[in-house]
């Protein structure tokens, strides 16, 4: 099989789809591997490298779109690839097609009859998204970090260190969410010193919490109890995602409570939008607003500040997926993992999987093994 990995052009994206670590064991398997030129630059990695793994380098997008069978991505189709990917072509990335920011990527997708393969929607029969823990746990690392650095008057916040200082009051911390993401945001502020809330919703999850993190305080998710939390806090971190569930994405913090909020806090939203109701997407060029009188910092894709350590933990993940794909072809490899059936978005100029359909309100239909014949 012929596999190739473009250039990321979304704003300030520095990850890469494929290091050569895994090239080379494509290579080996008796696949060809094509990288753009500079791809892996970001990341620490070469185009010498590559080459010696035994892959081979392209100049331009358009020479890897026409090679390959199977194109490996980190984020989502941009409107200049949308022209490029062909009938047939599997395409692994994060797309996010069951949030419904969207849809003409989805119709792209579906017009050039490509076969979508939503990274995210890489799901473990325990319910588990093997794809989304590296990132979450290093996204959650991030929140922390940048938030110590936009609490910076340089930075356009107020001047408040965020690190316990003998005398002074210690800064408070809340989290909301204590899945992978918050669980480490949660540790690298234990570890500064500062007060620390965690808010979760499973019992089972705050058992954990509290074992893992006993000098955090655990507590159990009530829409007052956050908003109470909120009023006193230094750096509110929004750790969890809206539901992809239609009819239940009203936002958890509306715009009253941040009204409430501390004149001198920072919401950090790892999410991006929908969980706050003030928080909209930014970008790592422009990753700051302000809004109620509160910073803002909502970057959804916050890995891509350490790209050579997101893309290793990336590959960790991904390249046994790609590995089985281009050894087995898809169809075989979805036969033997219901993982990457899950993951089959779109198929055939058709949407194929229930959650996306419903989200961009666009027709589907349920994927089925005898559709890949």
């Amino acid at each position: 099989m012929i596999i190739g990995t473009p250039k990321e052009v979304k704003e300030n994206e520095t990850r890469v789809a494929m290091n050569p670590i895994w090239a080379k064991r494509l290579v080996d398997a008796g696949h060809e591997v094509w990288i753009q030129e500079s791809a892996g630059k970001n990341s620490g990695f070469s185009d010498e490298d590559y080459i010696a793994a035994g892959a081979k380098v392209a100049g331009t997008a358009e020479e890897i779109y026409a090679k390959a069978e199977f194109i490996t991505k980190v984020k989502e189709l941009q409107p200049q690839e949308f022209g490029l990917i062909r009938e047939d072509q599997m395409i692994m990335t994060w797309f996010h097609l069951a949030e419904d920011y969207d849809k003409p990527m989805a119709q792209a997708l579906v017009d050039q009859k490509s076969i979508g393969l939503s990274m995210e929607l890489i799901v473990l029969d325990d319910g588990s998204r093997p794809t989304m823990k590296p990132m979450s746990d290093i996204a959650g690392s991030m929140a922390m970090l940048e938030s110590v650095k936009y609490c910076q008057t340089v930075n356009g916040g107020t001047g408040l260190l965020l690190r316990k200082v003998y005398g002074l009051p210690t800064p408070r911390i809340v989290v909301l969410g204590g899945g992978y993401a918050g669980f480490n945001a949660a540790q690298v502020a234990v570890g500064l010193g500062l007060q620390v809330t965690i808010i979760e919703a499973s019992w089972n999850r705050i058992d954990y919490l509290k074992a893992a993190i006993p000098e955090a305080d655990v507590v159990l998710y009530e829409a007052h109890a956050l908003e109470k939390l909120l009023t006193d806090c230094d750096v509110f971190i929004n750790c969890i995602y809206p539901s992809p569930e239609p009819g239940k994405r009203e936002p958890l913090v509306t715009r009253a409570t941040v009204k409430k909020m501390k004149k001198c806090s920072l919401i950090m939203d790892i999410a991006g939008a929908e969980i706050v109701e003030t928080s909209h997407y930014t970008t790592l060029g422009e990753p700051t607003f302000t809004e109620e009188g509160i910073l803002h910092y909502c970057v959804p894709n916050m890995p891509s500040l350490c790209p050579k350590t997101a893309t290793e933990a990336l590959l960790m993940i991904t390249g046994p997926y790609i590995l089985n794909i281009a050894n087995k072809g898809l169809k075989q490899a979805a036969t033997d993992d219901p993982a990457i059936r899950r993951c089959i978005s779109t198929l055939k100029g058709q949407i194929v999987h229930p959650e996306i359909g419903i989200n961009q309100e666009m027709p589907y239909v349920e994927f089925d093994l005898s559709m890949l014949d």
